[in-house]
This record gives structure tokens, C-alpha cells and sequence, in this order.
């Protein structure tokens, strides 16, 4: 064997030593643990490109809207494993993150996991659950009282119960395969406009009113939502705002994101209204089917959504939650 081919052998076996000793390895790497800085961003998206371990629940936002947060943390390689994963004479290694943990409140007190990635070289027992504990460290210093995760792939299941979640509900996606509307009964004076800048301080305050902290939408996200909503109107009746939908879209069918009455409001055919004015906007684009997400155990809107011909998709997210 060449001096050239020894040197790469030994340099990349041990590399991988390294990396199979657990968990010395992961703690050492985790002495570095810090926040997120906008020069990780595109370190942060290979890791998410790379590995099987990835977590994505961002809503309206990109990662990148969180560079900087306190609650974006992230695991750097360190500069031992840089050096050993140079080939000498042939390149240098990039600047590598081989974990990231994004945790926030919109609005507080209740916060989701909105990212997380461990790349597939270390222990994903060991790095989150030492990564949560930072985390947890801040969120208490914060007004945040629980954290929920929505698990839209099988491998956080593992690791929840000893992170200190608890499994609480889940989401179910409906779907209706037409655009087909039922006949409804007008409501008298309900008038139904797109949202306008000014209605947003009126409509986090609805949120308040309607939904648990888990649930709630900011005026952040609200405003979010009017920027790349494909849909987003709001009902008045004797110009008091009374509820308001938001809708998403693909290439063939719409998907309802939001649709919220006012408490005492509710029971009046207000959201049988707004939804048939948004199916008729839905029409016009050309869409072909709609989805939705609703709690699994939300039998008032299970009632609304069969009434316009929906039916369970067999799809279920589940919820679960860790106390603060």
C-alpha cells in the first residue's frame, strides 16, 4: 500500500472509531453546543438532506427565520473530527452541524418543536436528550408551560417518552374528493371579505378566545399566513368580525388550515357559510379536491366536515406533549 493510501486509510478508520464510541463521543461533541448563527444555514441544510432522523413542522416559516433564536440550537462538528476527516493533499473538510433542535413559542405560553435533526452517525438518544435539557433550561426561564411535538414520521416514538413527552392526542386528515357544495341556509347581514391588514389584532384575540395555548396562531403567524394563503377571508356581522377561514393550495386541491368562530357566534351557520364561500373560491382556481387536518377528537368540526362530504383519509399525526 502506497504512503498516500496509508495515511487516507488510517485517517478514515479512525474517524469511524471515533464516531462508534458512544457515549464519550456525543458528550464531547455536545461541550459545544450552541445557538444557531446565520453562517450554519447552509451546514443546517445538508444536515436535513442528509439524514433519516429529521423532524419538519415550520407552518408559514423556513428555518432560517429562527438563525439567531435562542430556542435554534445546534451541535457543530468539532475540530478534532475536522482534522480527521481531512485527506492530506486533497481537500479540507466543511464546516459540518451534526445536530439541530429548533423549540418555539408562537404565542407563548405554549411552544412546538418546529426542527430537529440528528445527523446518522450519532447516538439520537443521547444527543437530544442532552440537547432538551439546555432547551429546557431556557423555556422555563420564558412564560412556556408545555411543548408539543407533532410526529409526522415513526422515529421520535423511540425517543419521546424519555425526553419527558407524553402522548396526548392526535391529528386526522380529512378529505373530500369533489368540490361539491350542500345546500345552506343564508345567514342574514353576514357579509365575508378577504382579511385585511387591520383585522389582525381582532383575529389573535379570536384565537385566544376560541383555542388552547397549543392551537393558538400570533398576529405574526396570522400575517404569515396572508402572505402565502391561497385563500384567507374574514365574516362580519353588523360589522363585528365573527370568524374567518385560511386556505392552503397544491397543484390539484386545496387544503383548509384554519376555520375559527367566535365563541358566541358559534351554532349560528357561520362556518357552514364561510367554508361555502371558500369552496366557491376553490372552484373558480381549478382545484379538484380538498384536504384538512382536524384533533381527532374534535366532534363539533367532524360533524361540519361531513356535512360538505368529507370522510377520514386513514391518515393520524400524533400529539404528544411535555409539561414545563
Amino acid at each position: 500500500m502506497s504512503n498516500l493510501r496509508l495515511v487516507v486509510y488510517n485517517s478514515v478508520m479512525e474517524s469511524a472509531n471515533q464516531m462508534l464510541d458512544p457515549p464519550n463521543y456525543e458528550l464531547a461533541l455536545l461541550s459545544a453546543l450552541r445557538v444557531a448563527r446565520m453562517s450554519d444555514a447552509a451546514a443546517i441544510t445538508r444536515l436535513l438532506n442528509s439524514t433519516r432522523f429529521a423532524h419538519y413542522h415550520v407552518d408559514w416559516r423556513l428555518p432560517v427565520d429562527w438563525l439567531g433564536d435562542p430556542g435554534f440550537l445546534v451541535v457543530p462538528q468539532d475540530a478534532e473530527m475536522k482534522a480527521e476527516r481531512r485527506m492530506p493533499g486533497l481537500f479540507w473538510a466543511r464546516d459540518e452541524i451534526l445536530a439541530c433542535l429548533v423549540v418555539t413559542q408562537d404565542p407563548a405560553p405554549a411552544a412546538w418543536v418546529r426542527l430537529a435533526a440528528v445527523s446518522a452517525q450519532l447516538d439520537l438518544c443521547v444527543v437530544l436528550g442532552e440537547m432538551f435539557a439546555v432547551m429546557t433550561e431556557y423555556l422555563r426561564e420564558t412564560a412556556v408551560t408545555e411543548v408539543g411535538w407533532l410526529v409526522m414520521d415513526p422515529w421520535p416514538i423511540k425517543v419521546l417518552p424519555d425526553l419527558g413527552f407524553l402522548e396526548f392526542s392526535a391529528i386526522e386528515t380529512y378529505i373530500k374528493k369533489d368540490l361539491e357544495r350542500p345546500l345552506i341556509k343564508p345567514v342574514p347581514d353576514l357579509r365575508i371579505r378577504p382579511v385585511a391588514v387591520d383585522d389582525f389584532e381582532r383575529l389573535a384575540a379570536m384565537e385566544t378566545a376560541v383555542f388552547e395555548p397549543l392551537w393558538r396562531f400570533s398576529q405574526e403567524t396570522l400575517r404569515l399566513a396572508r402572505r402565502d394563503a391561497v385563500s384567507f377571508d374574514v365574516a362580519l356581522l353588523d360589522d363585528l368580525l365573527v370568524g374567518y377561514q385560511i386556505s392552503s393550495g397544491g397543484r390539484l386541491g386545496a387544503h383548509l388550515v384554519r376555520l375559527t368562530i367566535a365563541p358566541h357566534m358559534q351554532g349560528r351557520g357561520i362556518g357552514t357559510a364561510i367554508f361555502a364561500h371558500a369552496i366557491e373560491g376553490y372552484q373558480k382556481r381549478g382545484y379538484q379536491h380538498i384536504t384538512l387536518n382536524t384533533q381527532i377528537d374534535n366532534d363539533a368540526s367532524h360533524h361540519l366536515y361531513k356535512k360538505f362530504g368529507f370522510s377520514p383519509s386513514g391518515e393520524k399525526f400524533p400529539l404528544w406533549v411535555m409539561p414545563m
